[in-house]
């Protein structure tokens, strides 16, 4: 009797984002090269998802089929697709994640870990899945993680780039264009920031002149990355409704949004939720430059974390040959 072939994992990768970018809150979101979520896929005969092992997370995050973005989203899309458990062509998928973002991070890792998911499993049961149907999925995911399926982390995590999300119901994201000189100072300090915290800590009105002036300044944004004008683009990334309801949340921001500033950046904000800090620049010796007083005054802070220097990078792909 022969015995039954194996089937080929599927390895894939989704990029850590920056979301918000100043006033662009909840509709505008950005990918980076990295770090990112990778998750391993392949065929099963059992309906659904499975998640089989998590590494990366200290064993903080659930297995449950119900409770994980990953199986989350994969099962959203099976659904969305007339391939959930219930249907006539039910299909399944086994699933193993490694975390290489940290959590709670402002980083969309629960995005990262869904969109990974989704752009493996579809390579391995052989879908051919738009990327509207892959980001309403992956924001089915988000809705477990924060209560909330937003979607301008998992917009760019699919997409690359930077995107505009202009409409969630129907979804319609407009990729815009990002300056090859644009450089990021990307700073985690050593403590973590809830999402659902984050929102919960939103004031729930706003006057009629911040919303004047949060939606100019969007306008502006987006015409600096058409225009390529950098100087434009660090006037635009200002928030004068979001940043300050949550830089308490986050010791030593203040500090290290004035320092940055004075050091030259075009600008310094808070990416998503938070910790996670960001100093713009046209000058890649700059944003080293800045991310060294990132470090600086977060570990004065008394929260010494971790950072990077990026770009606008690509979003979700395969990274493998099918794996036996």
């Amino acid at each position: 009797m022969t015995a039954p072939t194996a089937r080929p994992w599927i390895e894939a990768y989704a990029p850590a984002t920056i979301s918000n970018l100043g006033p662009g809150f909840d509709c505008l979101g950005l990918a980076v090269h990295g770090p990112g979520d990778t998750v391993r896929a392949r065929r099963c005969d059992e309906p659904g998802a499975r998640l089989l092992k998590i590494t990366g997370d200290g064993g903080r995050l659930p297995l449950g089929a119900a409770e994980n973005t990953a199986c989350v989203a994969v099962t959203a899309m099976l659904e969305a697709l007339g391939h959930g458990p219930g249907s006539s062509r039910p299909l399944g998928v086994e699933l193993e994640l490694d975390k290489g973002l940290p959590l709670g991070s402002g980083l969309g890792s629960s995005g990262a870990s869904a969109c990974a998911a989704l752009v493996a499993a579809a390579r391995a049961l052989d879908l051919e899945v738009g990327s509207d149907v892959l980001i309403d999925a992956a924001r089915e995911g988000e809705r477990v993680a924060c209560g909330t399926a937003h979607p301008d982390n998992v917009a760019p995590a699919i997409l690359g780039g930077v995107v505009l999300i202009a409409n969630t119901e129907p979804l319609r994201v407009i990729p815009l264009p990002a300056p090859d000189s644009l450089f990021f100072a990307v700073y985690t300090p050593g403590c973590e920031v809830r999402t659902a915290d984050a929102r919960a800590v939103l004031p729930s009105a706003v006057s009629l002149g911040a919303a004047v002036r949060q939606s100019a300044r969007l306008g502006l944004l987006v015409h600096a990355l058409h225009t390529g004008d950098l100087a434009l683009l660090g006037e635009a990334v200002t928030d004068d409704i979001v940043e300050p309801a949550r830089a308490h949340l986050i010791p030593g921001f203040v500090d290290a949004k004035v320092n940055a500033l004075e050091a030259g950046a075009l600008a310094c904000t808070i990416s998503g939720a938070g910790p996670t800090t960001f100093a713009m620049s046209g000058d890649e010796q700059r944003a080293h430059a800045l991310l060294e007083i990132l470090d600086e005054t977060f570990t004065h802070a008394g929260v010494p974390g971790k950072g990077r220097v990026e770009q606008v990078g690509p979003g979700a792909r395969v990274t493998s040959r099918p794996l036996n």
